[in-house]
């Protein structure tokens, strides 16, 4: 038995097992979750259909699968509907309208056209959840344009406090009105109980699609954006959570769990450092094992850098 299937058998994570929600699913499972989706309850919400078809197969890969239909809002009048603008591109489809002034300046303009706004069921997370029996949320991942933020805060302050890992994907750049943009969301997650643990900067191509397509032809347009350099856009910024955090004590599911994900996320030296409260705190030969394999993950990653230290240590590099 693996150690991982070993954690995922103690009495705590069988009673609760970790409860990892997708809001805004349109690529399908997070690869992140495939190796303990079987042991977690996964939650998906996609209000665009083009794209809810990839996560039908998710309900192979957990345990429990839940497909939400409809949008996640941070805020819902008494109809349950909100007014959500379908974009030519799916992934681009919000709550949010487009800023058409804005975006002409970049190259993926088009994919923010909007084709049709309608009424959606909408949802707060948070009812969502409790109409399923869920009280709680382990992994939140965030992708829903323009929304993250506001999304996460308007969990009840109890959820916030427990969440253990937080995915967003806020923009740099002005793309739809009233967003939650980066700078937001780094303000505001200072206030809450968790640090950075990967941020990742993306971007497209920053030129006019139609003046391109005038000046090079428009054949030439799509090898622009494919090989043309790119200008930052949006991030993806991953959390987890500080433990013990919120001034609470994590109590031993929640170290279990802080542990499994940060060992999945190559954060091993965090991962060590779980391990070893978890062994002051409870003891047992469970802690000890988790323990010597971030150990050894942590000597096992800082390896590839030798070579590069030894070869600056000679006076060879920068």
């Amino acid at each position: 038995m693996s150690l991982l299937d070993r954690i995922f058998q103690e009495p705590e994570l069988k009673a609760a097992p970790p409860v990892l929600v997708d809001v805004g699913a349109a690529g399908g499972v997070a690869p992140i979750w495939r190796s303990i989706a079987r042991y977690a309850i996964g939650v998906g919400f996609e209000p665009d259909e083009r794209d809810a078809g990839k996560l039908r197969g998710a309900n192979r890969a957990f345990g429990r699968w839940i497909h939400c239909e409809g949008l996640v809002a941070p805020a819902v009048d008494g109809t349950g509907r909100r007014m959500f603008h379908f974009t030519r591109s799916p992934h681009c489809s919000s709550l949010l309208k487009p800023r058409h002034d804005l975006l002409r300046d970049w190259l993926f303009a088009d994919f923010f056209a909007v084709q049709s706004t309608a009424p959606v069921p909408a949802v707060v997370l948070s009812d969502a959840l409790q109409a399923r029996g869920l009280d709680r949320i382990d992994w939140l991942k965030c992708d829903t344009q323009g929304q993250d933020l506001s999304i996460f805060l308007s969990l009840p302050e109890a959820w916030r406090r427990r969440v253990l890992a937080v995915e967003f994907e806020p923009g740099l750049i002005d793309a739809y009105e009233g967003e939650d943009k980066f700078w937001h969301t780094l303000r505001a997650m200072e206030e809450q109980p968790f640090w950075i643990s990967d941020l990742q900067v993306c971007g497209t191509q920053r030129g006019e699609a139609e003046l391109l397509r005038r000046l090079l032809g428009p054949r030439a347009e799509r090898w622009v954006r494919r090989l043309a350099p790119t200008a930052p856009g949006w991030v993806n910024v991953r959390y987890l959570r500080r433990l013990p955090g919120a001034g609470e004590p994590s109590d031993r599911r929640d170290l279990l769990l802080a542990w499994v994900f940060a060992d999945l996320l190559g954060q091993h030296a965090h991962a060590l450092t779980v391990a070893h409260d978890g062994r002051e705190r409870f003891g047992g030969e469970l802690f000890d094992r988790m323990l010597a394999r971030s150990r050894r993950r942590l000597f096992w990653a800082m390896l590839p850098g030798v070579p590069g230290m030894v070869w600056r240590r000679l006076g060879f590099g920068s």
